[in-house]
């Protein structure tokens, strides 16, 4: 080994606060007659850690010829270390020659005295802020969610009074007119959910509301209670004439609900299938035979499928399902049926 650098320990650990921290300074000389470029390192002996060493400054230095440099190691004792003596040296080695141009430094005393570990502060910060956060979800939650009221009785009332008093509690109103000769034009005969349960503001509440039949239909009905069948002719002296024939009763043509288009939608992770419905009116029953479609996915597939559907007009002037059921699956088959109501795709 060449001790190519002198080290020595220019001055005690100089504390530099209140907390176990200090720095020694130490001189190394590069004793050659070349430039020199070394590497520098702290090593920490017995139970000293190395953790609590550390070189200020670049490790890896250029040295001139018969030149000296002032390095500074600090020091950085963990609170709750053991109180004693700890010793560590700094070592120089060329980064040329590391293997035989290299220089262990002089080994150095390190007192330390018993401290405290800082005990954590209760985390009340914390606390506070999840119980604001839980106040303010709960303070959002009320002040958001939907209020219950009470659906006001309407049966019997006009249609526009009615409808005010759905206004005035955010209620929606969806009108169904039926003929009802028992009650007046535009007053309501019935109503769903019923008066005086309870509902989510914004909910919608049908009524049906009393038409009347067209005029010449009124008159015909009229006529019928008022006057009856006429009476047959009394038979003259010359001729027996054929009795007349009651007028005919005239029958009230029904009003006939519509239903609007609607569509039925289902789909699988790559492929859908939607059934179309037309408008149509109350009574109106589509079938649409059982079937399938398939997108092939690799290595698998990815299917939707249907049996037997029925949708039916209701006098809601709603299409709705009464009838058979609809899927999907992972199988490859495809069971392709002809229906204007049907279309198929791709996702």
């Amino acid at each position: 080994m060449n001790r190519i650098f002198a080290i020595t320990a220019a001055s005690d650990c100089v504390p530099t606060g209140g907390d176990g921290r200090c720095e020694i300074t130490f001189t190394v000389t590069n004793s050659s007659a070349r430039q020199l470029r070394g590497q520098l390192h702290v090593t920490p002996l017995g139970s000293t850690k190395g953790e609590w060493l550390n070189i200020a400054g670049e490790t890896e230095r250029e040295f001139p010829p018969n030149a000296a440099q002032q390095v500074v190691v600090n020091v950085n004792v963990n609170p709750g270390a053991p109180a004693g003596k700890y010793q560590f040296r700094l070592d120089a080695v060329s980064v040329i020659n590391p293997d035989d141009d290299f220089t262990e430094g002089p080994t150095v005393d390190l007192e330390v005295k018993a401290t405290e570990v800082p005990k954590k502060a209760f985390p009340w910060g914390i606390i506070a802020a999840g119980a604001g956060a839980v106040i303010l979800v709960v303070a959002l939650t009320w002040l958001l969610w939907p209020k219950s009221v009470e659906v006001p009785d309407v049966v019997g009332l006009d249609l526009e009074e009615a409808a005010k008093k759905f206004a005035d509690l955010n209620l929606k109103v969806e009108v169904t007119r039926q003929i009802n000769a028992s009650v007046l034009r535009d007053h309501i005969f019935g109503q769903d959910p019923e008066g005086k349960s309870k509902a989510r503001a914004g909910a919608t509440v049908r009524l049906l509301v009393a038409t009347q039949m067209a005029a010449q239909q009124v008159a015909a009905q009229k006529e019928v209670e008022t006057k009856g069948a006429p009476e047959p002719l009394q038979p003259a002296t010359m001729a027996t004439p054929p009795p007349l024939q009651p007028a005919p009763t005239a029958t009230p043509t029904p009003l006939l609900v519509e239903c609007r288009e609607r569509v039925f939608r289902f789909e699988s992770q790559r492929s859908w299938v939607e059934f179309r419905l037309p408008k149509g009116i109350q009574g109106q029953v589509i079938n649409i035979p059982k079937g399938a479609y398939n997108k092939n996915v690799s290595p698998g597939c990815s299917r939707v499928w249907w049996e037997d559907l029925t949708f039916s007009c209701r006098g809601t002037r709603l299409w709705e399902s009464i009838g058979g059921v609809w899927g999907s699956d992972n199988q490859c088959q495809n069971s392709p049926v002809s229906s204007p109501y049907l279309v198929t795709g791709d996702r």
